[in-house]
């Protein structure tokens, strides 16, 4: 559809460019071409002198910025005639229909201003709609680098092409010139390239919450042929980021580790001076569940399984943990601490995770195991890798360590596989991604908790990595009564050991029992009677019997 208004507004556009050059501005123009400029003005909004000169600088789309003196030309006119036109072009410019550029054709003439047009007009104009730009003037200085930051993500995910982004920055940089990055730049004389690439990593530390870059994904913000030249300055240490000391890498065993870097000190002084990091740092990561939002819930356990958690709760108390690390660091002892937690679906593994946060002030960060999986060779090892990066930071940053959470993680725990003389590309990701996982549970220096089924399948260099080990089973009939009760207020005691001796469910079975009561409640204006919670049970046992497989079981 827009595909013929957009035909339409071009036709209006080529007839007000045509008349233009004939007659001028004079007024048999604005009469013979008020059709015309008046469907192309109320789509930009603009008068209808402004809808003229913005014409004349759209004729010259996609071969150069149009200057005072090619205006003056296609209008026929002496350029000194246009300085009565001059607050037409400053409300075109404050519109950000089109921007003003020192660019020239000619290097010899370095003071001629030129115009030209934003290509997110352009695109606004071929879908025959009107363009509303993001307000972009004296952005506070996170807000600068959340804006930066999503013209990074739109060149990565091919929404706006390199041209568009070179635009965009530029425009960002000429309406927050008091910036503290934007003065710093300019002060070291960056060329484009190394400044996008101080931009992105400022991004990662800001709007990231990253520490680290992946030196891969700079080569799609600067192009291959420069990112090659940035590899190799590194290399021969005579890049101008590393002389000028505004870039480092890891040391890893005496050997740098080039596939990540990182802002120096001295450039987070200078380039980030007017930001407040330690606020910054406070406003919650979209990767992280706010203590705050985890509600509270009464979980059932056996005696055992009782006991267990509240020694796990107590040392993740706050005081507690950072005395126990602290005591382990002294004695040259490992300070992370690995849980897992494992058994049958239902039995509270998951939000005893959540409780336990809950109950030491914790946040969760948590991870969807199948995110972690990609279809492009090597790129999975890459995501886990980034998984660990992204908790350093949660780590080193926030004032209460958060819980580092994979949930149902059998995917990324089983056992190795074994090569003989050829080897799967699948197989060779699995192990690369368990190797990569295994190292991090060395090095950790938080809290990792990973739930599981099964832990038959448990490659045993995992089994030692875990200090402490949880597993999980049915609740016993005593429990099972508890959780009736919890779940359904109205059930009185014979009841609910009646519903706990009949029917072995897990806690998970009990609650989707107890909102299909509500459901009843709901529909029909009683609470269910123990007939019909019956039922209900039934129907969840017939349930689980259906959903039972028959045969082998691949994990």
């Amino acid at each position: 559809m827009w595909y013929f208004i957009s035909m339409n507004i071009l036709k209006n556009f080529e007839e007000i460019i045509s008349q233009a050059k004939e007659k001028g501005l004079c007024d048999d123009f604005f009469i013979s071409s008020k059709e015309h400029i008046d469907t192309v003005s109320g789509l930009l909004k603009t008068s209808p002198v402004q809808t003229v000169i913005f014409s004349l600088i759209l004729e010259h789309f996609g071969e150069y910025s149009v200057s005072l003196d090619e205006l003056a030309g296609s209008l026929k006119c002496q350029k000194i005639q246009l300085i009565k036109y001059m607050d037409d072009l400053d409300e075109l410019k404050f519109k950000k229909l089109i921007r003003e550029t020192s660019s020239s054709k000619n290097p010899f003439t370095d003071n001629r201003v030129d115009y030209t047009i934003p290509l997110v007009v352009i695109d606004a104009i071929r879908k025959g709609i009107e363009y509303k730009p993001k307000p972009v003037e004296n952005l506070t200085p996170v807000d600068f680098f959340d804006y930066a930051d999503d013209l990074f993500s739109a060149l990565k995910d091919d929404d706006i092409d390199k041209g568009l982004f070179n635009q965009e920055i530029e425009l960002l940089f000429e309406y927050n010139k008091e910036n503290s990055f934007v003065k710093k730049q300019r002060a070291y004389n960056l060329d484009n390239s190394s400044m996008i690439i101080m931009l992105n990593l400022c991004c990662d530390h800001v709007s990231r919450d990253q520490d680290k870059t992946d030196m891969d994904d700079l080569s799609q913000y600067v192009g291959n042929q420069y990112y090659r030249y940035f590899k190799r300055g590194i290399k021969s240490q005579e890049h101008e980021l590393i002389v000028k000391n505004l870039i480092e890498f890891e040391c890893q065993k005496g050997f740098v580790n080039t596939d990540y870097c990182f802002l120096s000190k001295k450039a987070k002084d200078e380039f980030l001076a007017d930001i407040n990091l330690c606020v910054a740092k406070k406003q919650k990561s979209k990767e992280l569940i706010p203590v705050e939002k985890i509600s509270v819930k009464h979980l059932f356990y056996s005696a055992k399984i009782r006991d267990n958690i509240e020694e796990l709760g107590i040392l993740l108390n706050v005081d507690n943990f950072n005395n126990v690390q602290k005591r382990l660091s002294e004695n040259g002892m490992r300070t992370g601490f690995a849980c897992i937690f494992s058994g049958p679906p239902g039995t509270g593994k998951t939000e005893t995770v959540y409780q336990i946060a809950h109950k030491t002030g914790r946040d969760i960060m948590l991870v969807d195991i199948s995110e972690t999986k990609s279809m492009w060779f090597g790129e999975s090892e890459k995501l886990i890798k980034g998984v660990f990066d992204r908790y350093k930071s949660f780590v080193e940053n926030e004032e209460v360590i958060p819980i580092l959470l994979f949930n149902e993680a059998d995917a990324v725990l089983g056992k190795r596989r074994e090569f003989g003389n050829s080897q799967s590309g699948p197989d060779q990701t699995e192990n690369a991604i368990q190797n990569i996982i295994l190292q991090e549970m060395e090095n950790l220096n938080g809290i990792l908790i990973a739930t599981t089924n099964m832990t038959a399948n448990l490659d045993n260099a995992f089994e030692r990595r875990f200090l402490y080990k949880i597993e999980f089973d049915k609740p016993d009939i005593e429990s099972k009564r508890k959780i009736w009760q919890s779940n359904i207020h109205s059930l009185g005691d014979e009841e609910a050991a009646q519903l706990s001796e009949q029917f072995d469910f897990s806690g998970g079975q009990i609650e989707n029992i107890a909102r299909k009561s509500t459901v009843f409640q709901i529909l029909k204006g009683t609470t269910p009677a123990l007939s019909d919670l019956l039922k209900l049970c039934r129907e969840e046992t017939l349930q689980q019997k259906t959903n039972t497989r028959i045969g082998f079981q691949v994990s």
